[in-house]
């Protein structure tokens, strides 16, 4: 099984897509199986092998009796947009997903892990809670007897002296 981070690609294929007259959920995961996203060791991938030079049909079988890493359309507004789930079947009754694809448009993506998510954003949020600190400590300034104190231009100084006087008037 491939476990690289391919959250950064967008596959798209105009020439299966203009050969099989667009995507519909019946053939969406065909489409996906030509992606980078595919794993040919998948009990899709190994149903398809199968059965493709035989009379059996591979929709006869069913997925969930098998063992394994398989792909499963978990929602569609077709024909713009399909979300595929790789799961992990350990049983017929238990399936945990390990990810998750969407296809809008006919691009294919990864979608990026809740841990990912959560780790982008607190990242952002730290740094701006950086940037704030620095922007006040640039802001305030020491001395020994009178202690800390904002650095305040004389506009500043002006603004606020107006701002007391309308609150003390009020």
């Amino acid at each position: 099984m491939n476990n690289k981070e391919l959250t950064g690609i967008e596959w798209r294929s105009d020439q299966w897509i203009d050969q099989y007259r667009g995507l519909r959920p019946e053939n969406v995961l065909e489409y996906f199986s030509q992606s980078p996203f595919w794993d040919s060791s998948s009990n899709n991938a190994v149903l398809k092998m199968q059965t493709q030079f035989n009379d059996l049909n591979q929709e006869s079988y069913d997925l969930k009796s098998m063992v394994g890493v398989e792909f499963a359309v978990t929602y569609q507004e077709p024909p713009l947009l399909f979300i595929i789930t790789k799961f992990r079947r350990a049983s017929p009754t238990k399936a945990t997903p390990i990810a998750v694809y969407y296809i809008y448009d006919g691009n294919a993506y990864e979608a990026p892990s809740l841990h990912a998510i959560v780790s982008s954003r607190m990242l952002t949020s730290i740094k701006n809670v950086q940037n704030a600190f620095a922007t006040a400590r640039a802001h305030a300034e020491f001395h020994p007897a009178t202690g800390y104190s904002w650095k305040e231009t004389a506009q500043q100084k002006a603004a606020r002296k107006d701002a007391l006087k309308d609150i003390q008037l009020s």
